[in-house]
């Protein structure tokens, strides 16, 4: 149906026709925005399609569509339309010769007084009331359970705060929001506009306080206010109190703050200082710690509630905290939940003064070193504190650097080093050598070593030559690995390679779904992928970098590597 269109009893024709009752009877109670959408709407009856809409009207008219269905409801009041839906909007054009309703006719002698108090008011800010102006007044005040002084009173208000500015509408606004708080008389709304002018007065200086918040208090300023003093039972200085310790600047973050104290039961002013001046010096600790870990940290407060306030109250030192933080980095554990193990650890120890931290440090620091040592004899040692807490292990055997290096030369040929150099050093312990020089020059395995020779029986060398065999094969598969991953992560620096993977990562999703559910959907699917693996093909290209070169390639195709085929039986190579 037509947005607007003749009822059956209206044979409208090519021109619009407006009955000479129309204009006697009705025109002159109405404005003149309500009698052009009547003469509009009579001339969509006859010269519009199915697709001209409430939306299209407005936008002819430059007129909110609110406006509009207000303006034909009135006439719908008098039976001159009838709107027929609301969703879609649909009116349709009555009979004039037909129409017998009439509006509520406004009582205008009633409000002489009112109208010639609202004239003068406005007049004080160069506002002149027309006559349009005076009878949407009227028709607020018969249509909301308001005193015409109560009224009056919301527009000096309203005066105040917007000079020449001032509007009906924003006046109608303010005393609708003021109806819905339940203020309908004269004496409820001036008690309840001396509380926003009281509370302005606070406001202004709360913003202050924020560091020049640059803002008039609006409805949700006052709201938020009455909410910190009433609700949560904060004094204005308490607020203000808080306002300068709020780094953000608005209400909105002060806001937070407020419930944050409110939740810790910190609402005294006093408190309020100490504890906010507290929760700077965590978050600027939190801030440097996280530098020191290598971890990014945008906001604080999570990190102060998990981890660092904790620590503070174990009477960890910021020296200390940072310098433990810094460990963590340098062993490869940089972030808040390792650091945590390690101080867990610390104070289980008892470990909290500083010179006792430090100590700590520096013998951990020196593991942390001397297992590199190790690494750089052996090559294939995995970086892992299990792997670095033998070393703990062995100075509390009683053995020093020296031997402990001399373990890991007589290991570097085995797969598994850490474990080889372990039976070595168990071996050394039970015959109570202690010192190079002390080494037995031949033997068993358990007692015949020598810096340039190792004397072992056959069952041993069957089992170093099977280690000798899984090292080549660790050390093949690593480098395939590694060469593979470094082509990703250069790849992967690339956004658009990025974007290409991350959206050929949900096409398989998508896949295996159309496969299952809608197999309709398989060939558009696959053919958008063999699209999406042109274009990161073509990026790759763009980059030099080949698509195979981002999987691992192997010495060995068949058993990928590591001497055996799926089957478990040895592969060529292995026997080779």
């Amino acid at each position: 149906m037509a947005f607007c269109s003749f009822s059956k009893d209206n044979d409208g024709n090519s021109f619009v026709t407006l009955e000479n009752k129309f204009i006697t009877k009705y025109l002159p109670e109405a404005d003149g925005f309500a009698v052009k959408v009547y003469l509009y709407g009579l001339y969509l009856c006859k010269n519009s399609d199915a697709d001209f809409s409430l939306a299209s009207m407005a936008e002819v008219l430059k007129t909110p569509e609110e406006k509009i269905v207000a303006a034909f409801a009135f006439w719908e009041d008098y039976d001159l339309v009838e709107i027929i839906s609301r969703s879609p909007f649909t009116v349709q054009y009555l009979p004039v010769k037909s129409a017998i309703g009439r509006p509520k006719k406004v009582r205008y002698e009633q409000y002489g007084d009112f109208n010639k108090e609202l004239q003068r008011k406005l007049q004080t800010v160069g506002k002149f009331v027309s006559a349009g102006d005076y009878l949407k007044y009227m028709r607020f005040l018969e249509e909301n359970p308001i005193q015409p002084q109560a009224l009056l009173l919301i527009v000096e208000y309203c005066i105040n705060k917007q000079g020449e500015a001032v509007s009906p509408a924003y006046i109608f606004n303010k005393a609708k929001k003021l109806l819905k708080n339940g203020c309908s008389t004269y004496e409820q709304v001036e008690r309840e506009l001396s509380n926003f002018n009281a509370h302005e007065k606070d406001l202004v200086q709360v913003f202050a306080a924020l560091g020049g918040y640059q803002k008039q208090p609006d409805e949700a300023d006052y709201s938020l206010y009455r909410k910190w003093t009433e609700t949560l039972g904060f004094t204005k200085d308490g607020v203000i109190a808080a306002a300068k310790r709020t780094k953000r600047g608005s209400v909105t973050s002060l806001d937070f703050t407020l419930e944050e104290l409110y939740e810790k039961g910190k609402t005294d002013t006093g408190e309020i200082d100490a504890y906010l001046s507290e929760r700077e010096l965590l978050a600027n600790l939190t801030f440097r710690i996280a530098r020191k870990l290598g971890v990014k940290v945008s906001n604080p407060a999570t990190y102060i509630d998990e981890y660092v306030e904790k620590w503070f109250a174990c009477g960890y030192e910021d020296s200390s905290l940072l310098d433990i933080a810094l460990y963590c980095l340098k062993t490869d554990r940089g972030s808040f939940d390792c650091m945590n193990v390690i101080v867990d650890k610390l104070f289980a120890n008892g470990i909290v003064a500083k010179e006792e931290v430090k100590n700590f440090l520096k013998e951990r620091t020196s593991e942390w070193k001397l297992f590199e040592q190790i690494r750089e004899i052996c090559g294939n040692v995995r970086k892992s504190a299990t792997n670095v807490s033998m070393i703990r292990t062995w100075k509390d055997w009683a053995f020093n650097d020296e031997m402990i290096l001399e373990a890991a030369k007589r290991s570097a040929s085995s797969a598994n080093a850490i474990p080889y150099m372990n039976k070595i050093l168990a071996d050394w312990k039970k015959d109570g050598v202690f010192s190079v020089k002390d080494i037995p020059q031949n033997g068993t395995v358990s007692t015949a070593y020598n810096s340039g020779k190792t004397f072992v029986t056959p069952a041993v060398e069957a089992i170093n030559a099977k280690a000798d065999r899984e090292r080549y094969y660790a050390l093949l598969r690593e480098k395939a690995l590694s060469h593979a991953d470094k082509v990703l992560q250069k790849a992967n620096k690339n956004i658009r390679f990025k974007e290409l993977s991350a959206e050929l990562a949900s096409m398989e999703i998508a896949l295996a779904k159309a496969e299952v559910f809608e197999p309709k959907k398989l060939p558009a699917l696959l053919e958008r992928k063999q699209a999406l693996l042109a274009a990161r093909n073509e990026t790759l290209a763009e980059m030099g970098i080949h698509e195979e070169d981002l999987s691992p390639q192997f010495t060995c195709k068949k058993c990928s590597d590591t001497g055996f085929l799926e089957n478990g039986k040895a592969c060529d190579c292995y026997k080779k």
